[in-house]
């Protein structure tokens, strides 16, 4: 009977182990995927393109996946607006990446002047910089040191819903990454 016990108790073990280890975001203390890819700014009433190159980022960067129709992206768009307004003067680059080949060019930058999304806009077409950051998910963020490498990795926030927040994962991520403290929530869920 003893021996028995003993072996459900070290599976029981093996199983919170492995549940504890697949917690472990893989991405979180990597440098972000290298990529370079035009970017639009559409701040201004006639659009600019440029090249961005994530090697050569030397600020805070908050990488988000976006879709159009998707309704992750149109419930976290305001929320990403408000964000951006809160930490344009603290140096912090917002790059969207809409990734769905749904989406046509016009339906992309439609999306991010009525969102106010100020920052800057990258066509993916065919989802190529979404697959080499991992993305899955549209809403998904990756946040990123000054050196590139990824401190956050998961969700805006805990709740579609913004009546249904209780945990800011993004804003407080950025706050600790800011004054230098290590993040203490470094990944989670994506709702989809």
């Amino acid at each position: 009977m003893k021996k028995l016990h003993l072996l459900a108790l070290s599976g029981l073990l093996c199983i919170l182990a492995t549940a504890a280890d697949a917690q472990a975001d893989p991405m979180v203390g990597q440098h972000i995927a290298p990529f370079s890819a035009q970017v639009l700014d559409i701040s201004a009433e006639a659009p600019t393109t440029t090249t961005f190159d994530s090697a050569t980022a030397k600020k805070v960067t908050a990488y988000m996946t976006l879709g159009t129709m998707c309704p992750a992206s149109r419930a976290y768009a305001e929320r990403m607006s408000q964000l951006q307004q809160l930490y344009k003067s603290k140096e912090v680059d917002f790059i969207y990446i809409y990734a769905n080949r749904e989406d046509t060019l016009e339906s992309k930058i439609a999306f991010h002047r009525e969102r106010k999304l100020g920052g800057k806009l990258i066509d993916d077409k065919g989802g190529e910089v979404a697959k080499k950051l991992g993305a899955h998910r549209t809403s998904e963020i990756f946040l990123t040191s000054k050196d590139g490498t990824v401190v956050y990795h998961g969700a805006v926030d805990d709740s579609r819903d913004p009546n249904g927040v209780k945990q800011h994962y993004l804003q407080m991520a950025l706050d600790e990454t800011l004054t230098g403290a290590p993040v203490k929530v470094t990944s989670s869920d994506v709702q989809a």
